[in-house]
C-alpha cells in the first residue's frame, strides 16, 4: 500500500488539498487555504517528478511563503472591504436585553437574543428582574448593561442610546 502511495503521490496531495480546503471552510481564517494552495503546488510537482522529498519540500516552502507573504495581504484586503461590519461579540453592543436576576455592579443575569448572559451594571445601581436594559460593552463572557434613559420631559418616549 505504501509503495503504491509513493508511486502515485498525486493521490495523497489531492486528498490533502481537499482536506485542507474543507478545514478552511470551517475556520475562515485563510491559514488552511494557504496550506491547501501549497498542497496544490505539490500536487503539480508530483506530476513532474516522482521525488517525494522534493514534493514535501515544495509543500513546506510554499506553505511558509503563502502564510507569511500572501495571507496578511488577503486578510487586510478582506478587513478593508468590510470596515463597518461588527462581528462576534462586538455586534451585540447596543442590543436590548432583559434582566433575569438582579444586576448590580458585581453580578447578575440577563437574557440577550434568547441566551442567558452574566451581567454587571455600568452605573453600579441595582437593576431589578424584568427591567429592560441595553448592552453597553462586553468584557469576556460578561455583558455590561445600562438602563435606558428616563422618558423625555414632554412625556415622549425615552431617547435611545446612540453608539
Amino acid at each position: 500500500m505504501w509503495e503504491w502511495l509513493v508511486e502515485n503521490s498525486w493521490v495523497l496531495w489531492l486528498i490533502i488539498v481537499i482536506a485542507l480546503a474543507a478545514v478552511e471552510m470551517l475556520t475562515l481564517d485563510f491559514l488552511f487555504l494557504m496550506m491547501s494552495a501549497a498542497a496544490l503546488l505539490a500536487f503539480g510537482v508530483s506530476w513532474v517528478t516522482d521525488n517525494f522529498v522534493l514534493q514535501v519540500v515544495t509543500f513546506a516552502l510554499a506553505s511558509v511563503l503563502l502564510i507569511f507573504a500572501v495571507r496578511p495581504v488577503a486578510l487586510r484586503r478582506l478587513n478593508r472591504s468590510t470596515p463597518g461590519t461588527a462581528s462576534n461579540a462586538a455586534r451585540l453592543i447596543g442590543l436590548p436585553c432583559q434582566v433575569l436576576d438582579p444586576v448590580t455592579g458585581r453580578s447578575g443575569l440577563v437574557r440577550l437574543e434568547g441566551d442567558t448572559w452574566s451581567a454587571r451594571s455600568v452605573t453600579g445601581e441595582q437593576l431589578p428582574p424584568g427591567t429592560d436594559v441595553f448592552v453597553h460593552d462586553i468584557e469576556g463572557a460578561t455583558v455590561l448593561v445600562a438602563p435606558y434613559p428616563a422618558p423625555a420631559a414632554d412625556g415622549g418616549p425615552a431617547p435611545r442610546p446612540s453608539f
